[in-house]
């Protein structure tokens, strides 16, 4: 009954889209789901050698982007069309070598800067893209952008700014979650006035602050850490924001990393403007997303777990939508409706310690009830499915025995704990891994995948229910 209600919402919402498009004379405004007519194209590599969870992009004064490679340890720069020019920076942990690119920023005078966080450094290259200075952090360095003749490096604690040689000379360094301070901000975009506008990622905020320092507006809002993942109010604006531009029209785009899509921001008012894209792997969706840039009208966007980069334009503002207000009234009502019925739902993969404490702790029945339906291994969902008195369904997923191997090789995990982390990574949609060793959660953190153990479950038993499900 559910999906047929969705059905019927779903034509009427057509409908209603069709008679508009059919009036409007004019291009629209960028829209979520707008792909067909923004997207331009995807950059997956070059030559064969294809691209590897690409973090961070720029582009230079010609055009040209260029892209952290993070997982092959590089920065690859294509022209304005997509086409392979170079790549640069010698692999290694020595000064001048790359070990984890982040992100990537370029000087008008051709110069580069190329944040390593993992070395807690800055690799600064001339413009023949030859390494020649390094700076060096005490704070972990989380990104880097060239704006106004200044860099910008922001940190765990907040914003450092300095000149173009590399010397940080100010900032904004202050950790927290009142307004003007700070947490693991991942990006910042710069106003020809010198506005700053702060990604505020663990803060689930962008903040806009004042060449005084001042928090002129703020975006979001800061939620407990034991229930961000789970949160699902109206209050809610990010799943977490990663990165952030600015185009000419002080509009911002932030890159909403863990809903896969983009919000777009007024950047003087702080007003939500609307929404693009969604998760998928077709062209013009994402897939947890990163860095962004925006040049000449062109959106540039890290699409990190797709392994490519997708280039958009930025059409201009469309006709006034008053005079269709009976249409516009009908999608008001209509489309919460869709949202509620359609909204993706969680999905739950156990581990085995996770089962144990289930069936051990009195509260088991009542904590498995309000998960519904968890993934596990065959050979896990074996013994769980022995457990009567939990109210679970357990839903038994194959596991990639190559990708097993690879994470107990890798990380050093057990066989068990590296199952059910395949599991997560092949998973599409939100999904949550309920595990109870700190080690395998940490893990898990590291690869983007949500973690719950299960006292923090427990916890929010008294709370209002979370309306998201598992499903199989």
């Amino acid at each position: 009954m559910r999906y047929l209600i969705a059905a019927l919402a779903l034509l009427l919402l057509l409908a209603a889209l069709g008679y508009l498009y059919y009036m409007l004379t004019r291009p629209p405004q960028l829209q979520a789901g707008a792909k067909d007519r923004n997207f331009l194209f995807s950059i997956y590599g070059f030559q064969g050698d294809l691209l590897r969870r690409p973090t961070g992009v720029t582009v230079d004064g010609k055009g040209n982007i260029h892209v952290a490679d993070t997982g092959k340890k590089r920065i690859v720069i294509f022209d304005s069309e997509g086409k392979f020019i170079t790549t640069y920076g010698e692999m290694g942990q020595k000064a001048l070598e790359l070990w984890n690119p982040l992100s990537v920023a370029v000087a008008p005078d051709g110069r580069s800067y190329v944040l390593d966080k993992s070395k807690k450094k800055i690799v600064m290259y001339d413009a023949l893209h030859r390494p020649v200075k390094s700076v060096t952090f005490e704070d972990d360095p989380l990104s880097v952008r060239v704006a106004n003749q200044l860099l910008f490096v922001t940190t765990a604690s907040g914003v450092l700014i300095g000149d173009l040689d590399g010397n940080l000379l100010t900032g904004y360094i202050s950790r927290g979650k009142k307004p003007g301070q700070f947490d693991l901000p991942g990006s910042v975009a710069v106003s020809k006035d010198g506005t700053l506008y702060v990604a505020d990622s663990m803060n689930y905020r962008v903040q806009a602050i004042t060449t005084k320092g001042k928090p002129k507006w703020v975006y979001g809002k800061p939620l407990p850490a034991k229930t961000a993942i789970m949160y699902r109010g109206s209050d809610r604006k990010f799943g977490m924001p990663a990165s952030i531009a600015i185009d000419d029209n002080d509009r911002l785009y932030v890159v909403d990393g863990l809903n896969s899509e983009i919000v777009v921001l007024d950047g003087n008012t702080g007003e939500f403007v609307e929404k693009m894209g969604d998760q998928g792997h077709g062209d013009g969706q994402f897939y947890y997303p990163d860095g962004i840039a925006y040049a000449d009208g062109r959106l540039v966007i890290a699409d990190k777990f797709n392994d490519r980069v997708q280039v958009f334009t930025i059409p201009q503002p469309g006709p006034q939508w008053g005079i269709y207000v009976p249409t516009a009234l009908a999608l008001l009502l209509l489309l919460p409706l869709t949202l509620l019925l359609l909204r993706p739902r969680r999905r739950y993969i156990a581990t085995t310690e996770f089962v144990a404490e289930l069936a051990r702790d009195p509260r088991g029945a009542l904590v498995g009830g309000s998960l519904k339906k968890v993934w596990v291994s065959p050979q896990l969902s074996a013994r769980a499915k022995t457990l009567d008195d939990i109210p679970v369904d357990w839903i038994s997923r194959d596991v990639e025995t190559e990708r097993v191997s690879d994470l107990m090789g890798r990380y050093g995990v057990s066989e068990e704990d590296a199952e059910a982390l395949a599991i997560a990574l092949a998973a599409r949609g939100k999904r949550v891994l309920l595990a109870e060793d700190e080690r395998v959660r940490t893990l898990a953190q590291e690869l983007e995948i949500p973690t719950l153990s299960y006292r923090d479950i427990e916890s929010t038993l008294g709370e209002p229910e979370d309306e998201a499900e598992g499903e199989a």
